[in-house]
């Protein structure tokens, strides 16, 4: 699957001349295989917000499904990976950092669109994937030279290029006794002991490996981080402050309300689940 175009689209179950017409398709008519809009979100203190989506057709859409889950999920990422892998969300993110006092935040500067496919290609290539192929996963993956918001597969190959241009020195800072954990464009590194001396080499070397850092959203703290959307304290996580208000708001939608309902319990839920040590 790895060597060849031919066993990669048999792992598709597409035909390799469908699966290259495809992909030689995008060079001349990408726009019109992608639909793209705005979409509505809420930042983590929950100010109205949008972000554009590059969303791919229907027949794109599937083969990228059929990438990810027959091709890209048969790799394996290292634990701190809780972006773009299956069984991992924010919640559990924030959860890895449990008991922790010091904390290290930060946040990639415009990331699906700072992922190019350069990187994209050069990661599959170091994950063994011979050119050819490397070459048309690339192609059906991304958009404009980059990876597209919207698409099923942008998140995992996001996270592979992060951990070919970083993993080592997130393996050193392990080594030293902090946490690591990285989610979707969120770095959290943690310790039990102060590290704000370590702080602004960590910056130059994830800048150095071509991290855009977003230095709005980089801090250091001690009290009640809040880590991808949960509180983190030494004993458990619990949810946003806002996520009770907003879970009562009648001036919002039931829906909504729902929404922040199952929010909480579902924090609440993991914050009760045994820690399992895997550092």
């Amino acid at each position: 699957m790895k060597k060849r175009v031919k066993d990669f689209a048999y792992a598709l179950k597409v035909d390799k001349a469908t699966l290259v017409a495809y992909a030689d398709l995008l060079d001349v008519e990408e726009s019109k295989l992608y639909y793209s809009f705005q979409l509505p979100k809420p930042d983590l203190n929950g100010v109205p917000q949008s972000r554009t989506i590059d969303a791919p057709g229907i027949k794109l859409k599937t083969l990228q499904k059929r990438i990810l889950k027959s091709v890209l999920y048969k790799m394996n990422l290292p634990e701190y990976f809780f972006g773009g892998v299956p069984g991992k969300d924010a919640v559990l993110n924030g959860r890895h950092h449990q008991g922790n006092k010091f904390f290290f935040l930060t946040d990639m500067k415009s990331f699906y669109p700072s992922v190019s496919n350069h990187q994209v290609y050069a990661a599959l290539t170091k994950e063994g994937f011979y050119p050819s192929v490397a070459k048309v996963i690339t192609r059906l993956c991304t958009k404009k030279g980059a990876v597209p918001q919207g698409c099923p597969t942008s998140s995992f190959l996001a996270a592979l290029v992060v951990l070919h241009s970083c993993g080592d020195l997130f393996e050193e800072y392990k080594n030293r006794g902090l946490k690591v954990s990285v989610y979707v464009d969120d770095i959290t590194i943690s310790g039990p002991k102060d590290f704000k001396d370590d702080v602004q080499d960590m910056i130059s070397d994830m800048r150095s490996r071509g991290l855009k850092i977003n230095f709005n959203k980089t801090h250091y703290c001690t009290k009640n981080p809040r880590v991808t959307g949960v509180v983190v304290k030494n004993n458990g996580i619990v949810p946003m402050p806002y996520t009770f208000d907003l879970s009562k708001n009648e001036e919002i939608s039931e829906a909504s309300r729902k929404g922040h309902k199952q929010r909480i319990k579902y924090v609440n839920a993991i914050a009760k689940r045994k820690v399992v040590r895997v550092d």
